[in-house]
C-alpha cells in the first residue's frame, strides 16, 4: 500500500510515458503514483486515465525549480487543480525560457567547436521540456562525452563552458501557486541544504510537507528531515525521483511513502 511519489515521464527528462510509468507501478504492487515533470503538467491526465483502468491512484504532481537568497529549491507540488489559469500561464514562461537557455548553451558550446544541432536536441526531448539533460544526451550521441553524467560534469554543470543559469521562480510564487491551484507544496530532496532553520523558513511561505525517502538522503538524513519535518507539522512524502531504466538512475518504486503517510497526505487539503 505504499507510493513512488517522484517519477518523471517523456513530458519532462523521463524515457517512460505516462501510461508506462502507471504500468509500471502496478507491476510492483503499488498503491499509488504522482507524475511530477519539471515545470510541466501535461502527463497528468494520461497517467490518471490508464491508473483509473488499473486501480492505481494517480495524484497529480510537478517538480518547479525555484530560488530564495541565491539558493536552488525544488518544490513538489501534489493534487492540484491541472486546469488552473495562473499556474498553466506560469509554466508555459518557464518552458520558453527553458527553450531559450537551451539555445544559448548550444550556442555557447558552438564557440568552443563542440558543435550541436538545436534541432536534434528538441527531437531527443520529444514531447518534453527541453533541457539539460537532452543537451547531455545530445553531447553523447555527437561523440563530445561518454556518459551523461560526464557531459553534465565536462560542460554543463555550474561553472562549466557550457552552463547558463535559468530562469526560477521565487520560493515565496511557486508555494503560492501551487495553493491556489489546491495543492500542496513539499520541499523536494533537501539534503545537504536541509536545516531545522531553513525548514521553519519555508513553513512561514507556505510550505506544507518535505521530501524524506529520496535517493540522495542517507538513512542518517532521512531520520533527522523526518524527525524534524514532525517537530514542525509537516507532511512527509518520498519517492524514487525515477527518470529511465538505466544503471545511473534509481529504479521505478526503488523509494517509497509508507502508507500512513500517503494516507495524510490524501487526507489534508491546501487551505
Amino acid at each position: 500500500m505504499s507510493a513512488d511519489l517522484h517519477v518523471h515521464s517523456v513530458f519532462s527528462d523521463g524515457c517512460l510515458s505516462p501510461r508506462q510509468l502507471v504500468e509500471g507501478a502496478q507491476g510492483l504492487g503499488l498503491a499509488a503514483l504522482a507524475i511530477t515533470d519539471h515545470d510541466s503538467l501535461q502527463g497528468v491526465p494520461e497517467a490518471i486515465e490508464r491508473g483509473l483502468e488499473l486501480g492505481i491512484v494517480v495524484l497529480p504532481g510537478i517538480e518547479i525549480s525555484c530560488s530564495e537568497h541565491q539558493d536552488e529549491y525544488h518544490i513538489l507540488g501534489y493534487r492540484m487543480d491541472c486546469s488552473y489559469e495562473p499556474l498553466l500561464v506560469q509554466l508555459e514562461r518557464i518552458q520558453l525560457e527553458r527553450a531559450r537557455r537551451a539555445e544559448r548553451i548550444v550556442a555557447q558550446l558552438a564557440e568552443l567547436g563542440v558543435r550541436l544541432s538545436y534541432s536534434r536536441i528538441r527531437e531527443i526531448a520529444g514531447a518534453g521540456v527541453v533541457g539539460r539533460p537532452h543537451i547531455a544526451s545530445a553531447l553523447v550521441e555527437r561523440g563530445y562525452s561518454v556518459s551523461i553524467r560526464d557531459a553534465f560534469a565536462r560542460y554543463l554543470n555550474a561553472g562549466q563552458p557550457g552552463y547558463v543559469p535559468r530562469y526560477r521562480l521565487g520560493v515565496r510564487h511557486g508555494i503560492n501557486l501551487i495553493r491556489e491551484a489546491g495543492g500542496i507544496p513539499v520541499w523536494a530532496h533537501p539534503g545537504e541544504k536541509f536545516s531545522s532553520a531553513r525548514l521553519e523558513e519555508l513553513k512561514s511561505l507556505g510550505l506544507m510537507g518535505v521530501e524524506v525517502w529520496h535517493p540522495d538522503h542517507s538513512p542518517e538524513q532521512m531520520l533527522w528531515i523526518a524527525d524534524q519535518a514532525a517537530r514542525a507539522g509537516l507532511l512527509v512524502t518520498g519517492g524514487s525521483d525515477f527518470h529511465c531504466q538505466q544503471p545511473d538512475y534509481p529504479a521505478l518504486g526503488s523509494y517509497l511513502t509508507p502508507k500512513w503517510a500517503l494516507a495524510a497526505l490524501l487526507s489534508i487539503s491546501a487551505s
